[in-house]
């Protein structure tokens, strides 16, 4: 069964579904997802939405290509992640 998530992320609202037992890992995307996003934009380095989401994903996708040996323990995980974050990614863009 699917569950709808309800999320904000830089002043949008995006409805994202999600199986139901991958609810807590989309939350925990969402989290870090947002979190990788204040801090950028704490930094004053870069402006607008859109930059701000795709040097996010850079980031993101960065500390997972550079995670080592850990890798292999957290793939499956982070490909959930990394794939339900480039859908929020399309959806942000599409937005645009």
């Amino acid at each position: 069964m699917t569950k709808k998530i309800e999320v904000n992320i830089l002043g949008r609202d995006f409805t994202i579904s999600c199986p139901e037992n991958e609810e807590e890992n989309l939350q925990k995307s969402i989290s870090y997802l947002k979190h990788k996003v204040e801090e950028i934009q704490q930094s004053g380095s870069v402006i607008g939405v859109d930059k701000t989401i795709i040097k996010a994903a850079l980031d993101i996708t960065h500390e997972f290509l550079n995670q080592g040996d850990n890798k292999n323990l957290h793939t499956l995980d982070y490909q959930n992640k990394i794939k339900d974050f480039n859908l929020l990614i399309d959806k942000t863009l599409q937005k645009n």
